[in-house]
């Protein structure tokens, strides 16, 4: 089932104090309006980023002497060399122009995630845009993703979340939700 079939999950997620992961999104504003010199360059900045707010993100579990990050021999690091078969269990996770950060809950906030971003996007003089997004979700296992929100869904939703047709749709059910008594 396509990921828009959860936008009920992950608004009940949102109200959820046991969500147990944060994810904070960053997606470059109209990147394919690029040329592919500036493309290459957005990629290689990317990466870089990426590289650097991990490290931070590890730092800080030093610093606050306790887990930050997800620790799950399922994941794989984009640095590792490996592409596993599902994309879900890449953290961070960066594809295309889209890059996320996962971190457990109430450890490190949306915004020091987006100042260490801004930080070496500056030391890089990386001029394009980012859309952020943040959200909590219920679970890493796809079994238990018809009554939990799921990892690989919090992504994708997290990615298109600034596009206002899922705007929409994310309204729309809140709306139906909250007729309902849910939330």
């Amino acid at each position: 089932m396509a990921y828009e079939k959860y936008f009920d999950l992950y608004l009940l997620a949102q109200e959820n104090e046991d969500a147990l992961y944060y994810m904070v999104s960053f997606d470059v504003v109209n990147s394919q309006l690029l040329n592919d010199e500036e493309k290459n360059y957005m990629h290689a900045c990317i990466n870089i980023i990426v590289a650097y707010v991990y490290h931070k993100l590890m730092e800080s579990e030093k610093e606050l002497n306790r887990q930050v990050l997800i620790h799950d021999e399922r994941f794989f690091h984009p640095w590792d060399g490996v592409i596993p078969k599902d994309l879900s269990y890449l953290d961070p996770y960066r594809w295309g122009d889209c890059f996320q950060f996962t971190v457990l809950r109430d450890t490190i906030t949306k915004e020091q995630i987006i100042n260490w971003v801004n930080e070496c996007k500056e030391k890089l003089n990386m001029k394009e845009e980012f859309h952020v997004a943040d959200g909590y979700y219920e679970t890493n296992d796809y079994e238990e993703s018809n009554r939990k929100f799921y990892r690989s869904y919090c992504m994708r939703t997290l990615e298109t979340l600034h596009k206002p047709e899922v705007q929409r749709a994310i309204k729309r059910v809140e709306k139906g939700i909250k007729q309902k008594g849910i939330i």
